[in-house]
């Protein structure tokens, strides 16, 4: 196998296990976490991000600098895995999916997040901070299936396999007749 397609397979596994902590970690976030804060806003976001320390601590685990420890590895390996076809059409559409998840984190719920979790409503009427509540939990499944798609995508790629020499992309064995008649020759 050639540095380029080691490096490339390495890539693909940080790629997996990183989305896959991810993917885990918002499944146990939307059923366990959201229906705490969200069941009876504005009073339940205080309890548990201005009472707790829960509000830095999510920061932890879905913060930007996992955002980019999550999406460079993926970066990474559609660069190094350029020349193989199959696996670049799946990186690539990973890629598009995480650029527009991250892209909607930022401009869309990150504002959200600033007003519900860091001012727990602020001065918003009881109906105006569960409106904002229900945006929140639509755009966060919204998000979700888009990096469960480019999940699914990382996996496939990641279950393709990978050509051990460079003629052609693919493996080319010697035939057995060949090498036993090279051992009898020789």
């Amino acid at each position: 196998m050639t540095v380029r397609n080691r490096i490339f397979r390495a890539l693909l596994w940080i790629s997996v296990l990183m989305w896959s902590t991810w993917v885990g970690g918002t499944l146990f976030h939307m059923l366990v976490i959201v229906p705490t804060w969200n069941a009876s806003p504005p009073e339940s976001l205080r309890t548990l991000y201005l009472d707790t320390a829960y509000g830095g601590n999510i920061w932890n685990f879905f913060g930007p600098p996992w955002i980019l420890a999550r999406n460079l590895p993926v970066l990474a390996a559609l660069a190094a895995g350029w020349h193989l076809r199959a696996h670049r059409h799946l990186l690539l559409f990973a890629v598009i999916c995480l650029v527009s998840a991250t892209v909607g984190t930022l401009v869309y719920i990150y504002p959200i997040n600033d007003v519900l979790f860091f001012k727990a409503g602020g001065d918003l009427s009881r109906e105006e901070v569960r409106t904002l509540a229900d945006r929140w939990i639509w755009a966060d499944r919204v998000r979700y299936a888009v990096g469960v798609a480019a999940f699914l995508a990382i996996l496939r790629a990641f279950s393709l396999p990978v050509p051990m020499s460079r003629a052609m992309g693919i493996i080319q064995p010697k035939p057995v007749i060949e090498a036993l008649a090279s051992v009898r020759g020789a």
